[in-house]
């Protein structure tokens, strides 16, 4: 197909939106006959294809062309899909950078005592890293410089922060200096009147006596960002820096009751004790106290990077424009889990500056001295964060001595060189995506919740390509849009939401995101969809009234968290009802060892269609997240069959790998093609107990992966960039294509090299 026919004109320079040509889509919605694009492959399909693949190792003469799986569903063309070219335009930045944490208390004597910056700088460029965040100031308040401020560490003989900087300009390494804001033990222990005040007036300072943690300063107290301005022109003018990395600039907990904050609100005939009113006034402080830091900056030095950690919470489109890239600090094997970066990452990389994604080679948590995770768990860990459009940072805590572990670097190393030999793919590598997960809070609260991950999950399981945005923002541009259970919908959203459907646009409205926000309003209404309360039982029961579960009799299915009530009328149709016990448990009626068990169906939908909306009538993101029950997946599986006759990617591959799509633009000075890009990421876990997550040290190879993209790419040639290998390409009936790889051991990249 001619260039001017796959890609519509871009409503703004930056950004384009691609669309299928209208005869083009009528023949392929004449193609399909009513039928519907397959999504994930099914548990039962997933060992009959692991069986066909030990038979033939097993003859050791596998067919010359794998056989084409109709496991994959029916083929289709995408109408609509989204390429956020801010992201194309994006300058080079380095893609393999190591966060360098450095926070040593008074209590430790000496510092830098076998630092050698020919043997540190050497370490660094043998492990392939280009980029390194080192410090200038700790949580602490700890000097690595001789800071005219102070206090500098009693341990500390050098200029370390000099000595570094120096090393990494010499072999060509991007510097960043870290510097700790609002979390300063010295400055907290010295200044009480700057300190953040709860609601039940403590402060963040520990008891007498518990061991010291983190504390938390207040950004209304002019006198405390001056003196923080102070010192980042210190260093910021005295050392030869690509850039700066501010650590906890957000203020905690989105509030604070100091004389000062206080005073503030009340000067306004604000009430500071709503929730709201503080988010707000915080996120102000805030934004005000960035921009002070970038113009501090920018003065002392024009080309140094400004970056501030935490800042992947709401409201980020009001403080972007203070930031020259954004890092996702999320530890998977700590607290954050492994669904916190795969849903901040569809929310942050919207936002025009580049991404990076920080995980840690620690086991556990930062400072984890001792803790180090094998290759292949990194390995594994930064597949998944380029795969969707980041850039790399690995968190390192060195020794008080000042001599970086070389065992650490090993491991460092192996991870990197994957990344380095694939940053010819990856440079200016825009991700493809139909469908976005519309989420949204106060200012400053973060869009890692339960609901959103369980959400996440479930996309991820069905192959969707998506984008995690607030009602804010241009989410028209895709072919579908899923509210969260919980989406304060208020009425110029369910008004844009009524225009989005009414041009074509499709919907899945989970839960009490089908109410106006703050009333048992429904604006489904014109649908179909009536609302009748939250149900009085948990678990109620999910029944099947259409065919979403294979070969299975009918089954009355638990809904674990409970359920809203919907009634539907015309042009509604119920796909799933909602059962009843015959009682709630409680004191004085139970049975047996936990819920009631289903008694009668009631007239209420669980799931119902109406046109292009899908109501789910429970908490899917929620049940999904705290379950992960196979039947919430088919529900939600169901819903999207119902409204997108194809999605962008099919796969045979197990649920447990993550597939992106990401597009790169033709460089004909480079020689570089126009070209498609397939990340599969094999998550191929140990067991674990419920101590410790997920590790993913003895990876099973996924074997036989057939990947279908249903986009109308002809002339293609395909390779799997990481093997090296030639990949034959398969045409779909309906103009799509399909290769197979025959192994992923842990990360393949497939090329779609179009002619």
């Amino acid at each position: 197909m001619p260039r001017d026919e796959r890609l519509s004109p871009a409503p703004r320079a930056m950004e384009r939106m691609l669309i299928m040509t209208e005869s083009n889509r009528r023949n392929f919605i004449s193609s399909l006959a009513g039928g519907a694009a397959g999504l994930a492959m099914s548990e039962k399909a997933i060992a009959a294809g692991a069986s066909r693949a030990v038979v033939d190792a097993a003859k050791h003469s596998p067919p010359a062309e794998p056989p084409r799986l109709a496991d994959l569903g029916p083929a289709g063309i995408v109408a609509k899909f989204w390429i956020d070219l801010k992201i194309a335009a994006l300058t080079s930045s380095p893609w393999r950078k190591v966060w360098l944490d450095f926070h040593n208390s008074q209590y430790i004597p000496t510092i830098g005592e076998k630092f050698n910056a020919e043997e540190w700088g050497d370490r660094l460029q043998a492990a392939n890293v280009n980029a390194i965040v080192v410090f200038a100031k700790d949580m602490h308040g700890y000097f690595y410089y001789p800071s005219k401020y102070g206090p500098v560490h009693r341990g500390l003989s050098l200029d370390l922060l000099g000595a570094q900087v120096a090393a990494c300009r010499k072999r060509n390494i991007h510097v960043r200096a870290y510097y700790c804001t609002t979390w300063d033990n010295y400055l907290a222990e010295n200044h009480p009147e700057w300190l953040v005040f709860k609601r039940d007036r403590t402060t963040y300072l520990p008891a007498f006596d518990a061991t010291p943690h983190w504390t938390a300063l207040c950004l209304a107290h002019d006198d405390f960002v001056a003196l923080l301005l102070d010192h980042i022109k210190e260093f910021t003018s005295r050392y030869e820096l690509d850039g700066v990395a501010l650590d906890m600039p957000v203020p905690i907990d989105g509030e604070c009751f100091c004389a000062e904050c206080l005073g503030q609100l009340r000067g306004k005939n604000l009430d500071p004790f709503d929730r709201a009113v503080q988010h707000r006034h915080k996120h102000e402080l805030h934004k005000a106290f960035i921009s002070k830091v970038r113009d501090t900056v920018k003065a002392a030095r024009p080309a140094c990077q400004v970056d501030f950690n935490g800042q992947c919470v709401y409201g980020l489109s009001e403080r972007v424009a203070y930031m020259d890239s954004l890092d996702i600090e999320a530890l998977p094997t700590a607290f954050w889990g492994y669904y916190y970066f795969p849903t901040l990452v569809r929310y942050t990389r919207n936002f025009g500056v580049p991404t990076y994604g920080l995980t840690g080679r620690f086991e556990t948590h930062w400072g984890d001295f001792g803790g180090l995770k094998l290759p292949s768990q990194l390995q594994t860990e930064v597949a998944s964060i380029v795969a969707n459009g980041a850039r790399c940072d690995i968190g390192d805590q060195m020794p008080p001595s000042g001599r970086l572990d070389p065992a650490v670097y090993q491991v460092v190393g192996k991870a990197y060189e994957r990344i380095n030999s694939l940053e010819p793919y990856l440079d200016q590598s825009a991700p493809v995506t139909e469908a976005a997960l519309l989420t949204g809070g106060l200012p400053l609260e973060s869009p890692g919740t339960e609901t959103n991950y369980g959400l996440v999950k479930l996309m991820i399981e069905s192959r969707l390509q998506f984008d995690v945005l607030e009602p804010e923002s241009a989410w028209e541009r895709y072919a579908l849009v899923v509210l969260g259970d919980e989406l304060a919908v208020d009425q110029r959203l369910a008004s844009r939401l009524h225009s989005f459907v009414d041009q074509g646009g499709a919907v899945v409205v989970i839960h009490r995101s089908g109410l106006i926000a703050g009333s048992e309003e429904s604006w489904l209404e014109r649908y179909g969809f009536t609302y009748a309360g939250i149900s009085q039982f948990k678990p109620a029961y999910f029944v099947p009234q259409t065919n979403m579960t294979g070969d299975l009799p009918t089954y009355e299915y638990a809904l674990y968290e409970g359920s809203s009530q919907w009634k539907t009328r015309a042009p509604a149709t119920t796909l799933a009802l909602l059962g009843e016990p015959l009682f709630q448990r409680g004191p004085e009626h139970y049975t047996s060892h936990q819920q009631t068990p289903f008694d009668h169906l009631t007239q209420y939908a669980a799931l119902a269609r109406s046109g292009r909306v899908v109501l789910v009538g429970f908490p899917l993101g929620l049940s999904y997240f705290k379950n992960g029950y196979w039947i919430y997946r088919r529900a939600f599986q169901q819903a999207i069959r119902e409204l997108l006759p194809a999605t962008l990617v099919q796969s045979n591959a197990p649920l447990s790998t993550e597939i992106t799509l990401t597009h790169q633009a033709a460089r004909p000075e480079s020689g570089r093609s126009e070209r498609y890009l397939v990340h599969v990421v094999n998550f191929s876990p140990l067991r674990h107990t419920p101590s410790h997550p997920d590790y993913y040290e003895d990876p099973i190879a996924l074997t036989d992966v057939t990947v279908r993209v249903n986009l109308p790419i002809h002339g293609v040639r395909a390779k799997g960039v990481i093997a090296g290998t030639t990949l034959p390409v398969r045409p779909t009936q309906a103009g799509g294509v399909e290769v197979t790889l025959a192994r992923v051991p842990i990360h393949e990249v497939i090329a779609l090299e179009l002619s």
